[in-house]
């Protein structure tokens, strides 16, 4: 067979074919952005116009997308336009296509505490997973009702009084080193220092070793990758499939350090609750990757909402000098030597613990509850069931 140059057809030849594909591809793409196009303005016209949930007031653009949402979680100012939204509108108003806001204690009591059994938690929750590794749901996440109960028997007694008391050892020693820091430094911001301070504790209490940001002064990488992750998880992008790689690659191999070691040095620390107390093995249907999981859970509920509550309670103290001095009175009485149990015991101290909970809830994020498909009715409102979210 003669390959030569001269033997192959011409460039002529392919051209009239490469113009009539090139003809079919452009048409395919034209008639795929107009469908594309008319399907985003018919569930536009339908968000606005036919939606059960065109009666609730709210921003427009709202009603259309999530984008709206999305913009105001990014400007941190969410919280804030909500807020003017319901001293405008009422207890009632759309923040998104199919999610109200209801701004009424006693809608949130029957919710999440009255009828939490019929209010499940949304596809928002399955959504907050790894992405690598075996698929587990932790106790946020599990949108089975009947499941997280399980889960969070399983959990319970790791925060009785008697395992509280275990920990006090590991958080006295990050006490220690904040103490220090702050005598070193004088003036200190002190909700950075207070959220580096609550991740090496808890960070030191679920995967038994303190990420060390209050002595180095510097955020680590752990919670670096994190924090991108989560910001960019939306966009799936591959930073943020790294950044959580790296995160949960990292408590697996702390979890693993921590079940080489010798069951008498297995205790003091969050991860003992998955144990067996006799061998120091996983209990049944626990292994080393749910056990990180659990443990980057703790990390995520239990550092962020603690030093916000943290900053408050410092920021309404020096706002109300006379609230500080009966404080700090009530305090005194103590005397140098006291243990948690006698700190739990102080009335006033509790007092201002509540009342800065109260004045500043500390969630950093919704936590939307889906409609019951038989709908729901409260104080006078009908909510649509199925495709109605609420907060």
């Amino acid at each position: 067979m003669d390959y030569s140059p001269t033997s192959s057809p011409g460039l002529d030849t392919y051209v009239p074919h490469l113009q009539k594909w090139s003809k079919v591809f452009l048409t395919l793409m034209l008639a795929t952005g107009l469908f594309k196009l008319i399907e985003f303005l018919c569930r536009v016209i339908y968000r606005l116009c036919l939606s059960p949930l065109r009666k609730f007031p709210g921003p427009w653009l709202a009603a259309t997308s999530n984008a709206w949402e999305v913009y105001h979680s990014l400007k941190n100012d969410r919280f804030r336009v909500i807020h003017d939204l319901h001293e405008k509108h009422g207890n009632v108003v759309r923040i998104g296509p199919n999610h109200v806001s209801v701004a009424s204690p006693e809608a949130f009591h029957y919710v999440f505490v009255t009828k939490c059994s019929s209010f499940l938690k949304t596809d928002f929750y399955a959504t907050i997973q790894p992405g690598i590794g075996p698929r587990y749901a932790g106790l946020f996440n599990y949108i089975d009702h009947k499941q997280a109960m399980s889960e969070r028997r399983d959990l319970q007694p790791m925060f009785s009084p008697g395992s509280l008391k275990q920990y006090e050892a590991k958080y006295d020693e990050q006490l220690d080193i904040l103490i220090k820091v702050i005598k070193q430094r004088g003036k200190v911001n002190i909700f950075e220092l207070f959220k580096f301070f609550m991740l090496d504790v808890i960070g030191d209490l679920a995967l038994n070793e303190s990420f060390g940001q209050v002595a180095s002064g510097e955020e680590h990488q752990y919670v670096t990758d994190f924090n991108n992750a989560f910001m960019l998880i939306g966009l799936k992008l591959k930073d943020a499939y790294y950044g959580l790689q790296r995160v949960f690659s990292y408590s697996q191999q702390r979890v693993e350090n921590y079940l080489k070691m010798d069951v008498s040095k297995k205790q003091g620390s969050l991860m003992s609750g998955f144990l067996d107390p006799t061998t120091g093995d996983p209990k049944e249907g626990y292994s080393a990757w749910s056990i990180a999981l659990a443990g980057h859970g703790f990390i995520v509920a239990g550092s962020e909402a603690t030093s916000i509550t943290l900053t408050y309670v410092i920021w309404a103290l020096i706002k109300h000098p006379d609230v500080d001095h009966r404080l700090r009175s009530e305090l005194s009485s103590l005397g140098e030597s006291y243990s948690n149990t006698d700190l739990a015991n102080l009335p006033y101290l509790d007092a201002v613990i509540r009342e800065t909970l109260r004045v500043y809830p500390p969630a950093p994020a919704p936590m939307p509850r889906a409609v019951p498909k038989t709908g729901f009715e409260f104080e006078g409102v009908s909510y649509p069931p199925k495709e109605s979210h609420m907060l």
